[in-house]
């Protein structure tokens, strides 16, 4: 009896251990094999259909109804298309480089909710290569609006030459990435530019400075306002001050100085006065 009690307890002990080793296992997943890429193959598929660099005008599209296929002319379908591309200047080591790409919207309606995915390549283009899907909110019928994306910073590092990392080379921009809409023309959705070949500007931050008003003098010349300390020379029939108090000195001194030349310059013109009288 106490053996088969014994063996029990050893192979519940058993199953626990390797339940605990299978757990431990599973803490490995895909992600950690592939990483935390954003995979492209939305992209991939569109180039597959419709290439890079290419515009196709179907003129107008037919669309199954309950009555038949209907004929929908181009002017009601619309059509998005990438107009320009350009790359912001790199001040931010820790990001990727940015872009701003042009859209317009050739059609009479509005479009909302598409999104914008652009892929760095560096050599090939495979799904995991770096990339980044942003989605545009609205834009109105005949206007264009300016996206940005910014891609990962991992499109700075894609190779090596000669011991220096080099980034990417190519630069594959989708609108409309996930083929949401249906347009007149699906192919001018997407751009490959060379890397070397977008051109790069530089964007500006401004600021407001505030500024305290200052005095002018009659040249017309500003005059630096500096912090002064206004010393006051006390009346005489204000109280004296003996000692020095709060780190301000009694000017009393230069208030005695000043009466004391002041009598001997009334006593010199009296003096004068008196001579002159007396014809000395």
């Amino acid at each position: 009896m106490n053996r088969q009690i014994l063996t029990k307890v050893l192979m519940t002990t058993s199953f626990v251990v390797c339940m605990t080793m299978q757990s431990d296992a599973q803490q490995i997943n895909a992600s950690h094999l592939f990483g935390n890429h954003s995979y492209c193959s939305h992209v991939i598929d569109l180039i597959s259909q419709h290439g890079v660099n290419n515009t196709f005008n179907r003129g107008s599209a037919f669309h199954a109804s309950p009555f038949g296929h209907v004929a929908i002319p181009d002017c009601e379908i619309g059509d998005l298309k990438i107009v320009e591309v350009r790359q912001h200047e790199h001040v931010d080591s820790a990001c990727g480089p940015t872009f701003a790409i042009v859209i317009q919207n050739h059609s009479s309606r509005s479009v909302c909710g598409f999104h914008v995915t652009a892929v760095a390549v560096f050599g090939h283009i495979c799904p995991t290569s770096p990339n980044v899907t942003v989605k545009a909110d609205k834009i109105e019928a005949g206007e264009a609006l300016e996206v940005l994306v910014t891609l990962p910073i991992e499109a700075l590092a894609m190779g090596n030459r000669n011991g220096q990392v080099i980034g990417f080379q190519r630069l594959v921009v989708a609108i409309d990435s996930f083929d949401e809409l249906m347009e007149s023309d699906e192919a001018n959705n997407l751009k490959a530019f060379n890397a070397a070949s977008i051109a790069v500007v530089s964007v500006s931050v401004s600021t407001t400075v505030e500024t305290e008003s200052v005095s002018t003098i009659d040249s017309g010349s500003v005059q630096n306002v500096q912090p002064s300390v206004e010393t006051q020379v006390p009346s005489p029939d204000a109280p004296q001050v003996d000692s020095v108090q709060n780190g301000t000195f009694d000017s009393e001194p230069e208030v005695d100085s000043l009466r004391s030349a002041i009598k001997m310059l009334d006593t010199t013109n009296a003096t004068n006065d008196v001579a002159a009288a007396s014809g000395i």
